[in-house]
């Protein structure tokens, strides 16, 4: 018989986890990090545990091997890259938007939800924090707990860190802690950007971006070194609103240099990582809000964007304008995301641009603008208004196939323009 537990220390997966369990685990900030290390070593004693997992942070997943346990996710960036490159886990290319399907009614309900929140209020509803996301949806599917035992589970159960630097943010998905089985509390410090400094070339790339985003238009920039860069080449601009699955530090220089607009829906975000003034800035901000990536872009939600303007990163483009973020020299290191969800949504706003933005070189001076591309399609040429590099805008919209060539190939690194052309 097991009966709910709230405890001020940490407690024992293993009483909780049974042979052939699916595990959700919370990402990014609200990734629990003590539960993932426990989660790794209990995978040794219980037979073929599988966990999903997204935007992971912790180093305890570098202990992963092969079925111990088996790691399904939808991301290869952090500390699951090096696993990725070593086919110790296994990628799902399923767009974010449809995870909340998959854990909810699909292949990969959990039996058992880890997760990260913060206290809880005076009515005892948890906030879901920073990151608001598949995993709140799965959670909600959560019956109360009950002292009945783990025989007849209903539902998934839920084992949460109470973390008091976990900001509550406004949303209108929320836990009750009745639902919660087991926690237990602490105060770590919250995961932060593992981000680069911006480079010349990432700012060469803003200041393209800044020039045809309006006034007035809702935003989609993600976080990482180029996301910093175009957040700061906005800081000129006003009434920019946010409409990002990923928010990062950028949101705080827009909102100092009054680039940010006034309002409830100044800005709407899935997760947000960055600095613990990023933190404190979405806790007591009422203009920002958390919601799944399927209410952010679902139509009623971006019918008020005009325009919407997304810009998602890429590691290359052919010349039809093609997109792949997933594989780079046979490896998947990046993520199908929700590039392509944020990018159809600027084709139900009234108005929008679909902007992929990237160096024209990749890290070992190869073009990142190819006539074809070295792995899947992620994004369809259909998808895309521009690509822009730190040598200029191809604007795609309305061009034949050849013209989209021509175009591509005057933003490519000059040195690999005459190969490119003549490839074609």
């Amino acid at each position: 018989m097991t009966t709910p537990t709230h405890a001020p220390f940490a407690i024992s997966l293993l009483d909780y986890l049974r042979p052939q369990d699916t595990v959700l685990v919370g990402q990014a900030a609200a990734e629990p990090h003590e539960l993932v290390a426990q989660l790794v070593d209990a995978s040794q004693q219980i037979a073929d545990l599988t966990v999903v997992c997204g935007y992971a942070l912790s180093d305890d997943w570098k202990r992963v091997t092969r079925g111990k346990p088996r790691v399904v996710t939808y991301s290869a960036h952090g500390p699951l890259r090096g696993l990725a490159r070593s086919g110790e886990i296994d990628i799902l290319p399923n767009h974010y938007s449809h995870f909340g399907r998959l854990v909810t009614t699909g292949a990969f309900q959990p039996n058992v939800i880890l997760l990260q929140l913060p206290p809880a209020d005076a009515d005892g509803y948890h906030s879901f924090g920073t990151t608001v996301d598949y995993v709140a949806q799965a959670a909600q599917t959560a019956p109360a707990a009950t002292p009945t035992g783990r025989v007849d589970r209903l539902g998934p159960i839920i084992i949460a860190e109470i973390n008091e630097n976990m900001p509550s943010t406004r949303s209108k998905w929320r836990l009750h802690q009745s639902q919660i089985t087991a926690s237990f509390s602490n105060d770590r410090p919250l995961e932060g950007t593992p981000a680069r400094v911006p480079s010349d070339i990432d700012y060469a790339i803003a200041r393209h971006v800044a020039s045809v985003v309006p006034d007035g238009a809702s935003v989609q920039l993600g976080i990482g070194a180029l996301a910093t860069a175009i957040g700061r080449a906005l800081c000129r601009h006003r009434e920019l609103r946010v409409r990002s699955g990923l928010v990062g530090d950028w949101l705080l220089e827009l909102d100092a240099a009054g680039a940010l607009a006034s309002g409830d829906d100044a800005c709407v975000a899935g997760m947000a990582l960055g600095s613990p003034a990023l933190y404190d800035f979405v806790a007591r901000h009422d203009r920002v809000r958390f919601m799944p990536i399927t209410d952010l872009t679902a139509s009623a939600a971006v019918s008020f964007c005009n325009p919407y303007v997304a810009v998602n990163s890429a590691l290359e483009v052919d010349l039809l304008g093609q997109v792949n973020s997933e594989v780079a020299g046979g490896m998947y290191i990046g993520a199908l995301g929700s590039q392509v969800d944020t990018f159809r949504a600027t084709r139900v706003a009234p108005s929008g641009l679909a902007i992929v933005a990237m160096p024209a070189r990749g890290p070992k001076g190869a073009s990142q603008i190819v006539t074809a591309l070295s792995g899947p399609v992620t994004s369809l040429q259909s998808d895309i208004d521009m690509v822009i590099t730190e040598y200029g805008i191809a604007d795609l919209q309305g061009t034949t196939a050849a013209e989209r060539a021509a175009r591509l190939i005057e933003i490519a690194a000059p040195e690999h323009r005459d190969a490119l052309r003549a490839a074609h």
